[in-house]
C-alpha cells in the first residue's frame, strides 16, 4: 500500500513492479540513474505519484 506524506503519494519498488511492466532490479537501475526520479530512506526506495506520472508521460530528460 502506498504511503502519503503532506498530501503526496510514494510507491516503494515493490509497489511499482506490480505497476509497471519491469523488474525490480530494473527499476532500481533506473532510480540509481535518473531514468526514473525517487529518494533513498535508509535502504528503500520511493518514488512519488508524481514524478511516476512524468515516467510514464516520458518527461524525464535522459543523459545521452
Amino acid at each position: 500500500m502506498p504511503i502519503k506524506i503532506d498530501e503526496e503519494v510514494y510507491f516503494s519498488v515493490e509497489e511499482l513492479v506490480a505497476i509497471l511492466p519491469l523488474t525490480a532490479l530494473t527499476i532500481r537501475d533506473y532510480l540509481r540513474k535518473g531514468k526514473l526520479k525517487g529518494k533513498k530512506v535508509g535502504r528503500l526506495w520511493h518514488v512519488s505519484k508524481r514524478n511516476l506520472k512524468s515516467y510514464l508521460e516520458g518527461n524525464i530528460k535522459q543523459d545521452l
